[in-house]
C-alpha cells in the first residue's frame, strides 16, 4: 500500500499481524454491486457541516490520483489551528484502482464495522501513530480514511478516522446515514465557559491595592491563537533587575494541564476558601501562581525577582488575597 501523506507520499504498507477481530456496526456491501462510482472525487465524501462536527478545516484541499504509482486521489482536511489535541483527517478514494494492488498484499488487521460498512486496518511504514482504515465498493473501487495519534498516545491513532467514518459512508453507494458526529476529546477547541468569561483581568487587581507593590498603572493585554487568554499587565518600576512585571491572565477555556509556563514545584495554598498552586523554584527568578476556577477555567500570576530568588513569590503571596476577593462570585 502506498500513502499520500505529506511526510511518505509513495512508502509501501508493513505488515500488520495479530488483530483480526470485527466491532460493532454490519457488514459490507458485496463488492460488485450496487451503484458503480465512475469518477473519484474524495472531497466530496465530507459535507461541510460534517467538517465542522469533527472539528477540521473545510473544503478540503484535494491531491490528484497518481495511476503509475498506483495512489488514489486523497482529500485533505487539517486540524484547526485552536484545537489543543487536533489532528488532520485525509480521505483517498480510488478510480480504476483496486484494493489489492494499492494494498500490496499487506494483511488486513483489525476491522470495524462502520455506517453500513466494513473498514479494515493496515499497518503503514510510519508504524502505530498512523492509522489507515479502508473498505473495499467493488473490485476497482475504495475508499481509505486514516489519522494520526493525537500527542504520543498511539492507541489513539484511529479515533479520528472511526469518528469520520460514518460520515463519509453517508456519501457511498449503499451507506447508511450519518449520525451526528462526535469528535475525538481535543480535537475541537474548547468553548469558553464559566464564572471568569465576563471578567477583565485589569478589574482583578483595584489600583489602589497595586501602589504599595511600586508597580507602574495596568494595561490589558491579549493571548494567542494557541493560548487563548486575556489578560492584564503591571509593569515594574525599578529598572532591569528587582522585581518582575506582574502578569495576570484570565483563562476560559483552557484546562490546568494545558497552560504554559507551569515550572518548578507545586505547593498548594488555600487562600480565603480558593486553593491557589504555587509554582516556583530555588534555582528560578520566576514564580507563578496558578487559581483553578473550573476544569477549564483559571487565573494565573506571573511575575518573579530577578535580583534574589528567594524573593520571587513575594508579589504572588501579596496579590493573591486580593485577586480572590475581588473574583465574581461562583
Amino acid at each position: 500500500m502506498r500513502f499520500r501523506n505529506s511526510l511518505a507520499l509513495g512508502l509501501a504498507v508493513l505488515t500488520l499481524g495479530g488483530c483480526t477481530s470485527t466491532i460493532g456496526g454490519t457488514a459490507s456491501p458485496v463488492p460488485g454491486q450496487g451503484p458503480v462510482i465512475t469518477k473519484a472525487e474524495p472531497c466530496k465524501l465530507i459535507s461541510q457541516e460534517q467538517a465542522e462536527a469533527l472539528g477540521v478545516t473545510y473544503p478540503g484541499k484535494e491531491r490528484p490520483a497518481d495511476k503509475a504509482r498506483k495512489i488514489p486521489g486523497t482529500c485533505r482536511y487539517p486540524e484547526l489551528d485552536d484545537a489543543p489535541q487536533g489532528v488532520a483527517l485525509e480521505v483517498s478514494q480510488s478510480f480504476d484502482l483496486s484494493q489489492a494492488d494499492y494494498s500490496n498484499g499487506a494483511v488486513p488487521g483489525e476491522k470495524f464495522g462502520i455506517g453500513g460498512f466494513t473498514w479494515t486496518r493496515y499497518a503503514t511504514i510510519l508504524g502505530p501513530s498512523y492509522c489507515s482504515l479502508i473498505t473495499e465498493l467493488d473490485p476497482k473501487t475504495f475508499v481509505e480514511i486514516t489519522s494520526d495519534a493525537p500527542g504520543d498516545d498511539n492507541s489513539k491513532a484511529c479515533d479520528m478516522a472511526k469518528a469520520a467514518a460514518p460520515a463519509v459512508a453517508s456519501h457511498l453507494p449503499g451507506g447508511q446515514p450519518s449520525p451526528p458526529l462526535t469528535p475525538p476529546p481535543g480535537q475541537k477547541p474548547i468553548e469558553a465557559s464559566g464564572p471568569l468569561v465576563a471578567v477583565d483581568p485589569c478589574s482583578l487587581l483595584k489600583p489602589d491595592q497595586v501602589t504599595p507593590l511600586n508597580l507602574a498603572a495596568a494595561r490589558p493585554m491579549n493571548g494567542s491563537s494557541n493560548d487563548p487568554k486575556n489578560g492584564c499587565q503591571w509593569d515594574d518600576t525599578d529598572g532591569d533587575k528587582g522585581k518582575k512585571a506582574l502578569d495576570l491572565w484570565v483563562y476560559t477555556a483552557t484546562k490546568l494541564e494545558d497552560v504554559p509556563g507551569l515550572e518548578g514545584t507545586p505547593v498548594e495554598q488555600v487562600v480565603a476558601g480558593k486553593k491557589w498552586v504555587v509554582y516556583s523554584s530555588p534555582d528560578s527568578p520566576i514564580c507563578v501562581a496558578m487559581l483553578p476556577v473550573t476544569e477549564t477555567s483559571s487565573v494565573k500570576l506571573d511575575t518573579g525577582d530577578l535580583s534574589d530568588n528567594a524573593k520571587a513569590c513575594e508579589i504572588p503571596q501579596a496579590v493573591m488575597p486580593l485577586v480572590t476577593a475581588n473574583l465574581p462570585a461562583s
